[in-house]
């Protein structure tokens, strides 16, 4: 199970760029990820295919990811952090399996903010090897 500092130490690391670049190859780091990026779905309540998307669409805005809400909406079916109807038009978060990577009650990371942070950091960086290179 993960601390909420271990989560955003492994966001650091994913966002090290500034950005969520890929999806992370790592299984445990992936699973991790998706269940931080499920946090803004209700448990026990159907979504509708659009508001599960717009709910990912935000999360993937948040930290500047050149991933789509697509291909993570798909990858959160297939890694069971998302359950849906054989019909496809509702989705349910699946809340054991978040629980099971995050805890319960679930750790909530705000990653823009960890975004933020690493951007934040690495302008500071940069100002500082550039005052030390006198540019």
């Amino acid at each position: 199970m993960n601390t909420r500092e271990h989560v955003e130490a492994l966001f650091r690391r994913l966002l090290q760029s500034g950005r969520l670049e890929v999806l992370p190859r790592n299984p445990e780091h992936l699973d991790t990820m998706l269940a931080v990026a499920a946090g803004g779905l209700i448990r026990r309540r159907p979504h509708a295919e659009s508001e599960v998307n717009e709910v990912l669409a935000d999360w993937l805005r948040s930290v500047r990811a050149d991933i789509d809400h697509v291909t993570l909406r798909r990858r959160m079916v297939d890694c069971g952090f998302l359950k849906r109807t054989a019909d496809g038009s509702r989705y349910f978060l699946n809340y054991g399996r978040v629980a099971g990577v995050l805890g319960d009650p679930a750790i909530k990371v705000d990653v823009g903010a960890v975004a933020d942070d690493v951007l934040f950091e690495r302008e500071s960086r940069k100002h500082v090897y550039l005052r030390q290179a006198g540019v």
